[in-house]
């Protein structure tokens, strides 16, 4: 059973919409809600009967004064209209659909944090549970910015995808040429063990990606190179399993036999990057059923969505997308877009075009949100702290200085306005 933690919604009273009680300089008071800060005046909402009033600041009391710096302080980069999550409260049914943003827990206190709790219902960390962080090598163990999240979420009432999959994503440790099959086997029990011990109890845990960027987009099985200083995968060192003609690498059974003991309350799910290459969604689909067939769960299915802008131009791209979330629905898998980012051409920076890109990716998703669990999920909160590498490429919602970007009016006017949802497939999509 998962363990319920009570929010304490610690930054709800300088945000937008929260009531506060006001007392003027003279002692008398009235209930209300703060809506907008001059320099010289205030314009409130009194709570008795939603009249709108400018008032100066010096009619109020010293502690009032403080809390509209305070106010205007916290909401100064305020994007117009309303927040991703209220909107997601208000027009959405609960637990079918959800939005969520990743920063690390460091890029908190450089600016993201207040807009991550600001905007989204759930949060991806970035790498704070990743092996080469919680676990990197033997006798090492730094479970500590994994543990903020989960409290800091708790206190919000904020979800959590755990985004500590056994992945290219891990320590220099286990990239080094040497290391052999024992030693990361080892490493892996270990980590994925204790991830799942350690977090599986908490209700507002609610996915785990368990393995992430297994395949090429030739279908390949990703693996490893040498050195330690490029993209690779050497858990295949582990060894594949021969006794069945997909030849799965052991270390992806391994870890989905760890989390269907370990994490049975929290939903179990297989991460994928690339773009819409058929070869490489039809050997996910294979995993899908070999790893069912061997009487362990899998719950979803994500895309990671790292596209550069126009992709959608492209109209078989969205047609395939369209396909895969069918085929997840149908299979009784939930269907995450999980890391988007839409690149821009650091040479033309056409920001209307990448608000298009992220409009029509999410509009593809919400037409299936009567068929199955979907989320969105934005990688990185502003351009000024995102992926080091893709910088220049700018990919976020919001620009260096904290400000909202045509992408993001563009995402909150489709969640406003959502495209009309598909009718439930009658029976399994044969693709």
């Amino acid at each position: 059973m998962k363990l319920l933690v009570c929010p304490l919604l610690l930054m709800a009273c300088l945000s937008i919409g929260h009531a506060y009680t006001f007392t003027s300089s003279e002692g008398a008071k009235f209930d209300g809600e703060l809506l907008r800060v001059r320099s010289d005046s205030v314009r409130v909402k009194r709570a008795s009967d939603n009249t709108e009033f400018t008032l100066n600041k010096s009619r109020f009391s010293l502690k009032d004064q403080q809390y509209f710096e305070a106010w205007a302080e916290t909401n100064r980069n305020m994007p117009e209209g309303r927040r991703l999550q209220a909107i997601l409260a208000d027009k959405y049914s609960q637990d079918s659909l959800y939005i969520g943003g990743t920063t690390g827990w460091k890029k908190r206190e450089q600016g993201t944090g207040y807009i991550i709790d600001r905007e989204f219902s759930y949060v991806t960390p970035e790498n704070d549970f990743k092996q080469a962080t919680a676990h990197p090598k033997p006798g090492i163990w730094n479970w500590e910015p994994g543990d903020k999240w989960i409290e800091h979420c708790a206190e919000i009432n904020q979800v959590v995808r755990l985004h500590g999959p056994i992945s290219p994503q891990c320590s220099v440790w286990a990239m080094e040429d040497h290391r052999t099959a024992e030693e990361l086997k080892q490493n892996l029990i270990e980590y994925m063990t204790a991830q799942c011990q350690r977090y599986d109890a908490y209700e507002h845990v609610k996915w785990m990606d368990v393995v992430n960027e297994t395949i090429t987009t030739s279908g390949r099985w990703f693996g490893p190179k040498p050195g330690t200083d490029r993209w690779e995968n050497p858990w295949t060192i582990i060894g594949y399993d021969e006794t069945h003609p997909l030849m799965p690498p052991l270390y992806i059974k391994m870890a989905f036999e760890i989390a269907t003991q370990h994490a049975p309350n929290t939903k179990l799910i297989i991460n994928q990057h690339g773009g819409m290459q058929d070869i490489m969604w039809l050997t996910v689909k294979d995993l899908v059923f070999y790893l069912r067939e061997q009487g362990l769960r899998v719950d979803g299915i994500g895309w990671q969505a790292h596209i550069d802008t126009g992709f959608e131009k492209d109209t078989y791209n969205i047609e395939r997308l369209h396909e895969l979330i069918d085929w997840a629905h149908s299979n009784e898998l939930s269907f995450h877009v999980t890391e988007m980012n839409a690149w821009l051409d650091p040479r033309s920076k056409d920001y209307e075009a990448q608000a298009e890109t992220f409009a029509a990716i999410l509009e593809a998703l919400l037409e299936h949100r009567l068929n199955g669990e979907i989320s969105w999920n934005v990688w990185n909160i502003t351009d000024g702290l995102a992926w080091i590498k893709n910088r220049d490429k700018e990919g976020t919602l919001f620009d260096v200085n904290g400000e909202a970007k045509p992408a993001y009016y563009a995402v909150q006017e489709v969640l406003e306005n959502p495209p009309p949802p598909r009718a439930p497939l009658a029976s399994t999509p044969d693709f």
